[in-house]
């Protein structure tokens, strides 16, 4: 088959991107070609192109016709139907927090829906479309994340993998609790992100993150922590991860907070076995070869009937388009104001009283009143 491969960015690494990379690969190895396009292109998009990746710089470089269309936001499902009518389009879903991944509502628009975990089949489901919705667990190419370094014992180095922005209290309790017990803790991802995260996954014993990044890490042969910005479930093990993937890795499969209390006590729970064992489990489940497997049946479904097609589609893209820069620009300004408040706390009298009469930093505290009262904070 020919197969576009549509995503809203490759500008920068993140599970959506990663997860169109793997996925683009595999389906290579089987015989099909596959055309990466991006709405938004970077410099991953560079690195994956000199990796191999077929990838298309804007329209003009999209085939004339294709055999199916794999999108995974809102903005190049649009765009993409608009340009193939009458192609089957299957949606993937890769989070339930942001307007541009779900699902969207035009009739037609759509022909099915891949769910990575089970959180997000529930969340597809409870959408007004009449879809099929196909459970396929996270692909990881466990032939490329591969063991090399075991865990140690006792633990020595702890890799936080993220590209979530995990900073202040909560990182601190992380990083200050378990220097304690003579663990150090780097962080790669977010402001300091990396293309490629074997060399760093290698020199772990245990790999702190969630999402894609935990299963990279339970491939690679390492204990895996789940812990993050939106949360913890703590330790991947065999008896912990049926909830922890249903959950997609997020740190929510469980109703109990990670403290710094817990954080050290878990380390009494840290066995390098979990390296093996791990592995195991990502194969078994997790193998890229059995997501394609799957992804390749629904994408080769019955076409979508010309009837079906909508003409609103391109507008729905601009539509979403705009809404989701418009999401990126306030969480933007949300960090800066953030920064502003911590760069006064952290001044002494005098030096805060200047800060305070400085023009930047009035708008900025005057954004972020704005930000507290439309959410409600007062």
């Amino acid at each position: 088959m020919r197969i576009v491969l549509g995503t809203l960015g490759l500008a920068a690494p993140g599970g959506t991107e990663t997860y169109c990379l793997t996925v683009a690969r595999e389906l290579e190895r089987r015989g099909h070609e596959v055309i990466l396009f991006a709405d938004e292109l970077g410099p991953y998009a560079e690195w994956a192109a000199e990796s191999g990746a077929d990838i298309a710089r804007g329209d003009a470089d999209l085939p004339p016709t294709c055999d199916a269309v794999l999108a995974n936001d809102a903005v190049t499902a649009g765009l993409l139907r608009d340009r193939c009518p009458t192609t089957r389009l299957v949606y993937c879903v890769h989070s339930t927090l942001y307007e541009v991944q779900a699902p969207p509502l035009t009739p037609g628009l759509i022909n099915a829906i891949i769910a990575p975990s089970e959180r997000f089949a529930a969340f597809a489901r409870a959408f007004a479309l009449d879809v099929p919705v196909i459970r396929l667990r996270q692909p990881i190419d466990t032939e490329w994340f591969a063991p090399s370094v075991p865990p140690r014992r006792p633990p020595r180095r702890a890799l936080l993998l993220s590209n979530a922005l995990l900073e202040g209290p909560r990182r601190d309790a992380l990083f200050e609790t378990w220097a304690a017990h003579h663990i150090e803790c780097v962080q790669v991802g977010h402001s300091n992100s990396v293309y490629e995260v074997r060399p760093a996954i290698a020199e772990a014993d245990i790999v702190v993150g969630r999402g894609r990044s935990a299963m990279e890490g339970m491939a690679c042969g390492k204990a895996v922590y789940v812990f993050d910005a939106g949360g913890g479930d703590g330790w991947v093990t065999p008896d912990t991860y049926p909830a922890i993937e249903a959950d997609n890795f997020a740190g929510m499969a469980t109703d109990v907070p990670i403290d710094r209390g817990r954080l050290a006590a878990d380390l009494d729970g840290y066995d390098p076995d979990m390296g093996w064992i791990n592995r195991e489990l990502a194969v078994t489940y997790h193998n890229v070869r059995f997501h394609v497997q799957g992804l390749v049946e629904v994408l080769r479904g019955p076409r979508p009937r010309r009837g079906d097609s909508t003409s609103s589609a391109a507008a729905v893209a601009t539509t979403v388009r705009f809404a989701w820069r418009s999401q990126l620009r306030a969480v933007a300004a949300e960090q800066q104001v953030m920064d502003l408040r911590q760069q006064l706390d952290a001044a002494p009298g005098k030096a805060q009283e200047e800060l305070r009469r400085a023009r930047r930093v009035r708008l900025g505290l005057a954004l972020g009143h704005l930000y507290d009262l439309a959410r409600g904070r007062r």
